[in-house]
Protein backbone atom coordinates (compact mmCIF):
# COMPACT_ATOMS: atom_id res chain seq x y z
CA UNK A 1 0.00 0.00 0.00
CA UNK A 2 2.85 2.50 0.97
CA UNK A 3 4.96 1.69 -2.29
CA UNK A 4 1.43 2.55 -4.81
CA UNK A 5 1.30 5.90 -2.11
CA UNK A 6 4.70 6.63 -3.54
CA UNK A 7 4.19 5.30 -6.86
CA UNK A 8 0.76 7.79 -7.43
CA UNK A 9 2.83 10.31 -5.58
CA UNK A 10 5.81 10.23 -7.96
CA UNK A 11 3.54 10.21 -10.98
CA UNK A 12 2.20 13.46 -9.65
CA UNK A 13 4.78 15.34 -9.10
CA UNK A 14 6.66 14.46 -12.33
CA UNK A 15 3.43 14.08 -14.97
CA UNK A 16 4.31 17.40 -17.02
CA UNK A 17 1.46 20.32 -16.93
CA UNK A 18 -1.69 20.09 -19.33
CA UNK A 19 -0.58 23.22 -21.20
CA UNK A 20 2.89 21.91 -22.12
CA UNK A 21 3.08 21.11 -25.60
CA UNK A 22 3.35 17.93 -26.98
CA UNK A 23 6.59 18.20 -28.11
CA UNK A 24 7.89 19.29 -24.53
CA UNK A 25 6.41 16.66 -22.15
CA UNK A 26 8.90 14.05 -22.49
CA UNK A 27 11.99 16.35 -21.51
CA UNK A 28 9.89 18.03 -18.94
CA UNK A 29 9.25 14.20 -17.35
CA UNK A 30 13.20 13.14 -18.05
CA UNK A 31 14.03 16.66 -15.86
CA UNK A 32 11.73 16.25 -12.93
CA UNK A 33 12.76 12.25 -12.30
CA UNK A 34 16.37 13.40 -12.73
CA UNK A 35 15.58 16.35 -9.84
CA UNK A 36 13.37 13.70 -7.41
CA UNK A 37 16.40 10.88 -8.13
CA UNK A 38 19.12 13.70 -7.23
CA UNK A 39 16.92 14.86 -4.27
CA UNK A 40 16.50 11.60 -3.32
CA UNK A 41 20.31 10.88 -3.28
CA UNK A 42 21.44 13.78 -1.60
CA UNK A 43 18.79 12.57 1.08
CA UNK A 44 20.86 8.99 1.06
CA UNK A 45 24.18 11.10 1.12
CA UNK A 46 23.72 13.72 4.24
CA UNK A 47 24.30 11.06 6.99
CA UNK A 48 27.27 9.35 5.76
CA UNK A 49 29.21 12.94 5.32
CA UNK A 50 28.42 13.60 9.09
CA UNK A 51 29.38 9.75 9.70
CA UNK A 52 32.56 10.32 8.10
CA UNK A 53 33.12 13.58 10.15
CA UNK A 54 32.63 16.09 6.82
CA UNK A 55 29.98 18.66 8.77
CA UNK A 56 30.42 21.01 6.80
CA UNK A 57 30.09 19.13 3.28
CA UNK A 58 26.81 17.66 5.50
CA UNK A 59 25.64 21.14 5.57
CA UNK A 60 26.29 21.88 2.16
CA UNK A 61 24.45 18.76 1.27
CA UNK A 62 21.42 20.06 3.04
CA UNK A 63 21.29 23.37 1.08
CA UNK A 64 21.35 20.79 -2.40
CA UNK A 65 18.06 19.05 -1.36
CA UNK A 66 16.62 22.16 -0.24
CA UNK A 67 18.04 23.58 -3.70
CA UNK A 68 16.43 20.48 -5.26
CA UNK A 69 13.18 20.87 -3.80
CA UNK A 70 12.60 24.80 -5.34
CA UNK A 71 13.81 23.47 -8.68
CA UNK A 72 11.26 21.13 -9.00
CA UNK A 73 8.64 23.46 -7.44
CA UNK A 74 9.96 25.89 -10.32
CA UNK A 75 10.40 23.05 -13.42
CA UNK A 76 6.54 22.70 -12.47
CA UNK A 77 5.95 26.20 -13.26
CA UNK A 78 7.83 26.09 -16.15
CA UNK A 79 10.53 28.07 -15.33
CA UNK A 80 12.92 25.56 -16.94
CA UNK A 81 16.24 27.90 -17.06
CA UNK A 82 15.55 29.00 -13.32
CA UNK A 83 15.43 25.30 -12.31
CA UNK A 84 18.06 23.90 -13.83
CA UNK A 85 20.23 27.09 -12.66
CA UNK A 86 19.22 26.42 -8.75
CA UNK A 87 20.01 22.81 -9.38
CA UNK A 88 23.11 23.20 -10.46
CA UNK A 89 24.41 25.71 -8.68
CA UNK A 90 23.70 24.64 -5.21
CA UNK A 91 25.03 21.08 -6.74
CA UNK A 92 28.54 22.68 -8.31
CA UNK A 93 28.93 24.70 -4.90
CA UNK A 94 28.63 21.35 -3.16
CA UNK A 95 31.32 19.88 -5.66
CA UNK A 96 33.35 22.56 -6.02
CA UNK A 97 34.17 22.53 -1.93
CA UNK A 98 34.40 18.84 -1.60
CA UNK A 99 37.29 19.12 -4.38
CA UNK A 100 38.97 21.13 -1.96
CA UNK A 101 38.77 19.42 0.95
CA UNK A 102 38.85 15.82 -0.47
CA UNK A 103 42.24 16.81 -2.46
CA UNK A 104 41.09 14.36 -5.52
CA UNK A 105 39.99 15.73 -8.76
CA UNK A 106 38.62 11.85 -10.33
CA UNK A 107 35.17 12.65 -8.84
CA UNK A 108 34.50 15.88 -9.61
CA UNK A 109 35.09 14.71 -13.01
CA UNK A 110 32.29 12.39 -12.98
CA UNK A 111 30.26 14.55 -11.43
CA UNK A 112 30.54 17.25 -13.74
CA UNK A 113 30.08 14.46 -16.63
CA UNK A 114 26.57 13.84 -14.48
CA UNK A 115 26.02 18.05 -14.60
CA UNK A 116 26.55 18.01 -18.31
CA UNK A 117 24.00 14.78 -18.48
CA UNK A 118 21.79 17.05 -16.88
CA UNK A 119 22.60 20.23 -19.46
CA UNK A 120 22.20 18.03 -22.18
CA UNK A 121 18.76 16.79 -21.50
CA UNK A 122 17.11 19.95 -20.49
CA UNK A 123 15.02 21.63 -22.41
CA UNK A 124 17.03 24.32 -23.27
CA UNK A 125 18.26 26.09 -26.58
CA UNK A 126 21.25 24.68 -28.32
CA UNK A 127 23.25 27.63 -28.41
CA UNK A 128 22.52 28.04 -24.28
CA UNK A 129 23.72 24.17 -23.82
CA UNK A 130 26.96 25.19 -25.91
CA UNK A 131 27.50 28.16 -23.82
CA UNK A 132 27.07 26.60 -20.38
CA UNK A 133 28.77 23.29 -21.87
CA UNK A 134 32.20 25.25 -22.04
CA UNK A 135 31.66 26.89 -18.77
CA UNK A 136 31.07 23.71 -17.23
CA UNK A 137 34.79 22.14 -19.14
CA UNK A 138 36.23 25.47 -17.55
CA UNK A 139 35.36 24.88 -14.59
CA UNK A 140 36.53 21.15 -14.47
CA UNK A 141 39.80 22.70 -15.45
CA UNK A 142 40.27 25.35 -13.01
CA UNK A 143 39.55 22.83 -10.01
CA UNK A 144 42.62 21.23 -11.36
CA UNK A 145 45.21 24.09 -10.34
CA UNK A 146 43.19 25.21 -6.95
CA UNK A 147 45.47 24.89 -4.14
CA UNK A 148 43.95 21.99 -1.35
CA UNK A 149 42.47 22.76 1.70
CA UNK A 150 43.83 19.10 2.93
CA UNK A 151 47.53 19.04 2.35
CA UNK A 152 48.58 15.88 3.50
CA UNK A 153 47.61 12.74 2.14
CA UNK A 154 44.17 11.79 2.11
CA UNK A 155 42.80 9.26 4.98
CA UNK A 156 40.92 6.49 5.02
CA UNK A 157 37.43 8.60 5.61
CA UNK A 158 38.29 10.83 2.33
CA UNK A 159 39.15 7.53 0.36
CA UNK A 160 36.29 5.97 1.09
CA UNK A 161 33.70 9.17 0.99
CA UNK A 162 35.46 9.29 -3.03
CA UNK A 163 34.41 6.32 -3.49
CA UNK A 164 31.22 6.27 -2.32
CA UNK A 165 30.53 9.64 -4.71
CA UNK A 166 32.22 7.59 -7.51
CA UNK A 167 29.52 4.69 -6.99
CA UNK A 168 26.75 6.98 -6.01
CA UNK A 169 27.32 8.89 -9.78
CA UNK A 170 27.64 5.72 -11.66
CA UNK A 171 24.53 4.69 -9.47
CA UNK A 172 22.29 7.95 -10.65
CA UNK A 173 23.46 7.37 -14.56
CA UNK A 174 22.61 4.30 -14.85
CA UNK A 175 19.07 5.10 -13.20
CA UNK A 176 18.51 8.41 -15.54
CA UNK A 177 19.33 6.50 -18.39
CA UNK A 178 16.60 3.94 -17.21
CA UNK A 179 14.13 6.32 -16.88
CA UNK A 180 15.04 7.95 -19.98
CA UNK A 181 14.21 4.74 -21.73
CA UNK A 182 11.07 4.29 -19.95
CA UNK A 183 9.47 7.64 -20.22
CA UNK A 184 10.70 7.48 -24.15
CA UNK A 185 9.01 4.34 -24.89
CA UNK A 186 5.65 5.29 -23.19
CA UNK A 187 5.71 8.87 -24.75
CA UNK A 188 6.26 7.25 -28.33
CA UNK A 189 3.54 4.63 -27.23
CA UNK A 190 1.61 7.81 -26.48
CA UNK A 191 2.21 9.78 -29.48
CA UNK A 192 1.65 6.56 -31.28
CA UNK A 193 -1.72 5.74 -29.89
CA UNK A 194 -2.85 8.96 -30.72
CA UNK A 195 -1.89 9.00 -34.52
CA UNK A 196 -3.83 5.40 -34.88
CA UNK A 197 -7.10 6.48 -32.98
CA UNK A 198 -10.27 8.13 -33.61
CA UNK A 199 -9.88 10.97 -30.88
CA UNK A 200 -13.89 10.77 -30.23
CA UNK A 201 -14.83 6.98 -29.99
CA UNK A 202 -11.06 5.75 -29.19
CA UNK A 203 -10.90 2.89 -32.11
CA UNK A 204 -8.81 2.81 -35.15
CA UNK A 205 -9.04 5.64 -37.30
CA UNK A 206 -9.44 5.58 -41.14
CA UNK A 207 -6.09 5.27 -42.00
CA UNK A 208 -4.99 2.52 -39.31
CA UNK A 209 -7.75 0.32 -39.93
CA UNK A 210 -7.33 0.33 -43.97
CA UNK A 211 -3.51 0.14 -42.72
CA UNK A 212 -4.51 -2.85 -41.24
CA UNK A 213 -6.79 -4.17 -43.67
CA UNK A 214 -3.70 -3.30 -46.35
CA UNK A 215 -1.26 -5.89 -44.40
CA UNK A 216 -3.84 -8.79 -44.01
CA UNK A 217 -4.08 -8.91 -47.96
CA UNK A 218 -0.46 -8.46 -48.30
CA UNK A 219 0.49 -11.65 -45.83
CA UNK A 220 -2.95 -13.33 -47.29
CA UNK A 221 -4.20 -13.33 -44.39
CA UNK A 222 -7.74 -14.64 -44.42
CA UNK A 223 -10.22 -12.10 -42.95
CA UNK A 224 -14.02 -10.92 -43.02
CA UNK A 225 -14.85 -7.22 -43.44
CA UNK A 226 -18.23 -5.82 -42.03
CA UNK A 227 -18.65 -2.52 -43.10
CA UNK A 228 -21.42 -0.73 -40.24
CA UNK A 229 -23.44 2.82 -40.90
CA UNK A 230 -25.55 4.42 -38.24
CA UNK A 231 -29.22 4.80 -39.43
CA UNK A 232 -30.86 7.73 -39.98
CA UNK A 233 -27.95 9.08 -37.74
CA UNK A 234 -28.44 12.83 -39.49
CA UNK A 235 -31.96 13.04 -37.39
CA UNK A 236 -29.99 12.62 -33.91
CA UNK A 237 -27.76 15.56 -35.04
CA UNK A 238 -30.56 17.45 -36.37
CA UNK A 239 -33.40 17.28 -33.22
CA UNK A 240 -30.51 16.38 -30.24
CA UNK A 241 -27.69 18.30 -31.42
CA UNK A 242 -24.21 17.22 -32.38
CA UNK A 243 -23.33 16.64 -28.76
CA UNK A 244 -25.57 14.14 -28.47
CA UNK A 245 -24.69 12.69 -32.18
CA UNK A 246 -21.20 12.41 -30.81
CA UNK A 247 -22.47 10.25 -27.42
CA UNK A 248 -24.41 7.73 -29.57
CA UNK A 249 -21.18 7.51 -31.90
CA UNK A 250 -19.12 6.85 -28.42
CA UNK A 251 -21.40 4.39 -27.44
CA UNK A 252 -21.66 2.47 -30.77
CA UNK A 253 -17.76 2.56 -30.78
CA UNK A 254 -18.23 0.67 -27.28
CA UNK A 255 -20.94 -1.85 -28.23
CA UNK A 256 -18.77 -2.43 -31.23
CA UNK A 257 -15.72 -3.27 -29.09
CA UNK A 258 -17.33 -5.50 -26.46
CA UNK A 259 -18.67 -7.78 -29.72
CA UNK A 260 -15.46 -8.86 -30.92
CA UNK A 261 -12.28 -10.96 -30.13
CA UNK A 262 -9.11 -9.75 -28.94
CA UNK A 263 -7.51 -10.23 -32.36
CA UNK A 264 -10.29 -7.90 -33.74
CA UNK A 265 -10.31 -4.61 -34.95
CA UNK A 266 -12.78 -1.53 -35.39
CA UNK A 267 -12.25 1.69 -37.10
CA UNK A 268 -14.13 4.59 -37.83
CA UNK A 269 -14.06 5.03 -41.52
CA UNK A 270 -16.53 8.37 -41.46
CA UNK A 271 -19.18 10.28 -40.07
CA UNK A 272 -20.96 7.36 -38.81
CA UNK A 273 -19.82 4.71 -40.48
CA UNK A 274 -17.09 1.88 -39.03
CA UNK A 275 -14.95 -0.79 -40.80
CA UNK A 276 -14.68 -4.23 -38.68
CA UNK A 277 -11.58 -6.69 -39.39
CA UNK A 278 -12.44 -10.32 -38.29
CA UNK A 279 -8.87 -12.22 -39.31
CA UNK A 280 -9.60 -15.92 -39.89
CA UNK A 281 -13.58 -15.74 -40.41
CA UNK A 282 -15.98 -17.14 -42.63
CA UNK A 283 -19.27 -15.03 -43.72
CA UNK A 284 -21.33 -17.22 -42.11
CA UNK A 285 -19.12 -16.32 -38.75
CA UNK A 286 -19.16 -12.76 -39.50
CA UNK A 287 -23.40 -12.54 -40.25
CA UNK A 288 -23.12 -14.32 -36.33
CA UNK A 289 -21.19 -11.46 -35.34
CA UNK A 290 -23.27 -8.88 -37.22
CA UNK A 291 -26.48 -10.41 -35.64
CA UNK A 292 -24.86 -10.33 -32.07
CA UNK A 293 -23.57 -6.43 -32.26
CA UNK A 294 -27.41 -5.85 -33.50
CA UNK A 295 -29.11 -7.53 -30.59
CA UNK A 296 -26.67 -5.74 -28.15
CA UNK A 297 -27.55 -2.30 -29.63
CA UNK A 298 -31.08 -3.21 -29.03
CA UNK A 299 -30.18 -3.86 -25.50
CA UNK A 300 -28.07 -0.97 -24.40
CA UNK A 301 -29.37 2.00 -26.32
CA UNK A 302 -27.54 4.89 -26.04
CA UNK A 303 -28.64 7.44 -22.94
CA UNK A 304 -28.23 11.20 -23.46
CA UNK A 305 -29.15 13.71 -20.76
CA UNK A 306 -31.39 11.03 -19.08
CA UNK A 307 -32.90 10.64 -22.44
CA UNK A 308 -32.98 7.70 -24.78
CA UNK A 309 -31.20 8.07 -28.17
CA UNK A 310 -32.72 4.45 -29.85
CA UNK A 311 -30.34 4.02 -33.03
CA UNK A 312 -30.32 0.75 -35.43
CA UNK A 313 -27.26 -0.33 -37.77
CA UNK A 314 -27.37 -1.26 -41.25
CA UNK A 315 -23.92 -3.52 -42.29
CA UNK A 316 -22.15 -5.17 -45.35
CA UNK A 317 -20.31 -7.91 -45.44
CA UNK A 318 -17.60 -9.10 -47.66
CA UNK A 319 -14.85 -11.58 -47.44
CA UNK A 320 -10.98 -11.73 -48.67
CA UNK A 321 -11.35 -14.50 -51.33
CA UNK A 322 -14.76 -12.94 -52.68
CA UNK A 323 -12.20 -10.50 -54.86
CA UNK A 324 -8.71 -10.30 -56.36
CA UNK A 325 -7.72 -6.63 -55.12
CA UNK A 326 -8.66 -4.91 -51.84
CA UNK A 327 -9.87 -2.27 -52.86
CA UNK A 328 -12.82 -4.65 -54.70
CA UNK A 329 -13.53 -6.34 -51.78
CA UNK A 330 -14.11 -3.02 -49.77
CA UNK A 331 -16.17 -1.96 -52.45
CA UNK A 332 -18.04 -5.30 -52.08
CA UNK A 333 -19.03 -4.72 -48.66
CA UNK A 334 -20.06 -1.09 -49.56
CA UNK A 335 -22.36 -2.56 -52.12
CA UNK A 336 -23.97 -4.10 -49.73
CA UNK A 337 -24.05 -2.09 -46.83
CA UNK A 338 -26.03 0.25 -49.46
CA UNK A 339 -28.38 -2.98 -50.46
CA UNK A 340 -28.86 -3.35 -46.48
CA UNK A 341 -30.19 0.57 -46.25
CA UNK A 342 -32.04 0.08 -49.67
CA UNK A 343 -33.85 -3.14 -48.33
CA UNK A 344 -34.95 -1.14 -45.54
CA UNK A 345 -32.16 -0.50 -42.88
CA UNK A 346 -31.24 -2.04 -39.67
CA UNK A 347 -29.89 -5.46 -41.32
CA UNK A 348 -26.73 -7.27 -42.74
CA UNK A 349 -26.65 -8.26 -46.24
CA UNK A 350 -23.43 -10.81 -46.51
CA UNK A 351 -24.46 -12.05 -49.90
CA UNK A 352 -24.96 -10.74 -54.00
CA UNK A 353 -23.90 -7.49 -55.52
CA UNK A 354 -21.04 -8.69 -56.77
CA UNK A 355 -21.66 -7.68 -60.61
CA UNK A 356 -22.48 -4.33 -59.62
CA UNK A 357 -19.44 -2.75 -59.74
CA UNK A 358 -20.92 0.14 -62.15
CA UNK A 359 -23.67 0.65 -60.19
CA UNK A 360 -24.89 4.32 -59.89
CA UNK A 361 -25.29 4.16 -56.15
CA UNK A 362 -22.13 2.04 -55.09
CA UNK A 363 -18.77 3.52 -54.42
CA UNK A 364 -20.39 5.90 -51.50
CA UNK A 365 -17.64 5.24 -49.17
CA UNK A 366 -15.33 3.54 -51.71
CA UNK A 367 -14.49 6.92 -53.60
CA UNK A 368 -12.53 7.70 -50.25
CA UNK A 369 -11.25 4.48 -50.39
CA UNK A 370 -9.59 4.69 -53.60
CA UNK A 371 -7.62 7.45 -52.12
CA UNK A 372 -6.47 5.82 -49.24
CA UNK A 373 -5.33 2.39 -51.09
CA UNK A 374 -3.37 4.41 -53.64
CA UNK A 375 -0.21 2.33 -52.96
CA UNK A 376 -2.01 -1.14 -52.89
CA UNK A 377 -3.01 -0.61 -56.54
CA UNK A 378 0.20 0.18 -57.44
Amino acid sequence: MPSRYLFHLWRRVTRPPDRLSVERRRSFEIMAEIYLLALCLQIFIAPVLYLLGYSVMGHLNLVCVLAYAVALRLHRHLWVALALGVKLGAFLLLLIYGALVLGSDSGVVYCLLFAEVELMLADLRRRTKLLLTAGLATLALGLADLPRLNSPPLGFEAHLLENFVLVAVFVMLCMVILRMLTITDRHEYRYRRDAMHDSLTLVLNRRAIFDKASAYWRQQTAFAMILVDADHFKEINDNFGHTAGDAVLHHLAGVLRDALRGEDDVGRVGGEEFLLLLPETSISEAVTVSERIRVRLARRPCQFGGQLMPVTLSMGIACADEGDKLQSIIELADRRLYAAKSAGRNQVVAEGHVESANSRNAGRLSRGVKDALQSEDG
